[in-house]
């Protein structure tokens, strides 16, 4: 597990102090790399299903931050900010 930890660039005590105090993101990790290690898959392999299943799970979630409602995403629409440093 401490691998896995440190190629996605996260520190064991403040995954451990996340994973016990039920923050989700934590929670979701640890059961993943359970799994990965019953199924007897490789650090590599591991992080490489990791990325994917991450990737997945936050652009396709439906709470996902990073679903818009249509016509209201930021590649499509400039937030208020750069359209008023445009008009000056």
């Amino acid at each position: 597990m401490s691998d896995i930890l440190t190629m996605l660039h996260l520190k064991m005590d403040i995954f451990m102090y996340n994973l016990i105090h039920y923050h989700p993101y934590e929670i979701v990790l640890y059961v993943w790399i359970n799994k990965l290690y019953a199924q007897n898959k490789s650090i590599e392999e591991a992080i490489q299903l990791i990325y994917k299943a991450r990737n997945r799970f936050l652009l396709t979630s439906k709470d996902s931050l990073c679903n818009y409602p249509p016509n209201e995403s930021p590649l499509t629409k400039p937030n208020r900010g750069d359209a008023k440093g445009l008009s000056n």
